[in-house]
């Protein structure tokens, strides 16, 4: 996935608890990582911002043998584990 952020804003972050990272997260950024795998947010930020992403298609997935999380599920029903 390609997540994009532009606007007229300040002090933003991407958190990424997974992997214990808080990154920058100002206008223009990109950041590609797999929403699948990496649980992800924004923090509130101050000012318009605009997220605009580019999501990878599940067939990616099931191809990689990437399984899906708890959290994330691919036919929509709760995932059993």
């Amino acid at each position: 996935d390609i997540l994009t952020s532009v606007g007229n804003y300040s002090n933003a972050w991407m958190s990424m608890p997974s992997l214990q990272l808080e990154l920058r997260y100002n206008p223009g950024c990109m950041i590609a990582f797999s929403g699948r795998i990496v649980r992800h947010g924004v923090h509130a930020v101050e000012g318009d911002r605009i997220g605009w992403a580019w999501y990878m298609r599940d067939a990616v997935h099931i191809y990689a043998g990437i399984p899906s999380c708890g959290w994330a599920r691919l036919d929509g029903k709760k995932s059993k584990g």
